[in-house]
């Protein structure tokens, strides 16, 4: 197949028009061979704020009378499934696609995935470098399958649409993440997660470089699909999009070039750490919080940690969460929210009940830094949660809880994403970035 596999970009600040976004999209896509192709677009769940139903609307019409056929799949990793009325809403906008399916990933039935490869043992631990003597206790003592949604194969190509921001296992998120984890099998979920936990997310976010990426994109390799990657980087202040880049045929450069710009959007700085810290979760468009999970509203803990000073607190405000996690909860209600310190010290607590290092990956990035001290384990930070738990559950998982009509009042009387009195209120937090960097421009971990 000769298809050029450099980058189509528009940039602009404050935005990207819609126009210009579909221009670009379909001038790449005008470069793919699809007579008679059937094609399927991965989207991402609406736990990530990106246009989707714009972004889809471009890629539809830069198809029509060129494919077979094109579906639609939600690649959510083991998130919870969207219900169907808000799936249609959030790929299909106002518009009407009578004949596009849109399926979900099915990442824990056996039968809905196939084996593309493995990842030997010996790589396993390589990627694990400095913990690789961690891995066989950690339960990755033998070569692993790489399996993704055996869906994909009955494709001629397959489309990505994905946002490009800073991540907390993987450096930035979009490009080849929405194949693994996206909509591959459990056991590279947890593999990928936990070469990122241990790590820690101050070190591992906004850093392309990493060998969680470079797993991500040698696993990716092996996918018997041709990709096609669509990578938008999104302001979270004014949900606008700066950029739109795609690549017709891959997805390595694509996601270079967007972390660039990703880089200067979606990272703030702040010159000293606070004692307080407040992390205010976004909501969506349609007025719902945008995240249902603490799985997924932790990010907002994760992404702003590195703005408070030692022993001080960071408050996640997020009244959306009501449930830890409809897939790993039930394990994570038995082992409680811990750091890594804590679970190597004491195996008991999970290796007995079957819990997979997956889970215990939320414990370990809300905790962050947290070493054991004369045999108890003691956080650098206070984390407290301010959502729709109550204070016992709080409590059960061994975390702090606020009030969060308390903490809604605080939220409005303060002034937004600046430090004010030793206290920093983030707004739209868990999709942007904080990190302290000292006056003289130096980050500090």
């Amino acid at each position: 197949m000769n298809v050029r596999s450099q980058v189509l970009q528009a940039e602009a600040s404050p935005a990207v028009t819609a126009s210009d976004a579909a221009t670009v999209i379909a001038d790449a896509l005008s470069e793919l061979p699809l007579d008679a192709s059937r094609v399927l677009v991965l989207a991402p769940d609406d736990t990530r704020k990106i246009p989707v139903s714009q972004t889809f609307r471009a890629v539809w019409q830069a198809l029509q009378g060129r494919a077979a056929a094109v579906d639609v799949m939600i690649a959510q990793g083991t998130h919870a499934s969207m219900p169907e009325a808000a799936k249609r809403q959030w790929v299909f906008g106002g518009d009407a696609y009578p004949a596009v399916p849109i399926l979900d990933h099915e990442w824990a039935r056996a039968d809905a995935l196939v084996e593309i490869g493995s990842v030997s043992l010996a790589e396993q631990q390589a990627r694990f470098g400095d913990y690789g003597d961690l891995a066989p206790g950690l339960g990755f003592d033998s070569d692993m399958p790489v399996r993704i949604n055996r869906r994909l194969l009955d494709y001629d190509r397959v489309v990505l649409i994905t946002r490009v921001q800073p991540h907390e296992g993987a450096g930035f998120a979009g490009g080849a993440k929405q194949i693994f984890p996206g909509v591959s099998g459990p056991e590279m979920i947890n593999l990928l997660h936990t070469i990122g936990s241990l790590r820690g997310a101050r070190a591992i976010q906004g850093v392309l470089d990493n060998p969680v990426r470079e797993l991500i994109d040698d696993m990716t390799s092996k996918v018997p699909v041709p990709l096609t990657t669509i990578a938008l980087v999104v302001d979270d202040a004014s949900g606008s999009t700066r950029g739109v880049f795609v690549q017709p045929d891959g997805w390595r450069e694509v996601t270079r070039a967007a972390a660039a710009l990703s880089a200067e959007v979606n990272i703030r700085y702040t010159t000293r750490r606070v004692s307080r810290t407040v992390a205010a979760t976004p909501r969506l468009p349609d007025g719902t919080w945008m995240y249902p999970e603490l799985w997924t509203g932790a990010k907002g803990v994760f992404r702003g940690d590195d703005t408070v000073a030692d022993g001080g607190e960071l408050i996640l405000y997020a009244p959306g969460v009501r449930e830890i996690s409809a897939a790993h909860g039930r394990a994570i209600r038995q082992v409680g929210l811990h750091g890594w310190p804590y679970l190597l010290a004491h195996p008991e607590a999970w290796q007995p009940h079957g819990v997979s290092p997956l889970a215990l990956t939320l414990g370990v990035l809300i905790k962050g830094d947290a070493p054991m001290i004369d045999g108890r384990e003691a956080p650098r930070i206070h984390v407290r949660l301010a959502t729709g738990m109550s204070p016992d559950e709080c409590r059960a998982l061994d975390v702090g809880y606020e009030d969060p009509d308390q903490v809604a009042r605080e939220i409005e009387a303060a002034p937004p994403d600046v430090i004010d009195d030793d206290r920093l209120v983030m707004h739209n937090a868990g999709s942007v970035l904080w990190r302290f960097r000292t006056p003289n421009g130096q980050n500090q971990s």
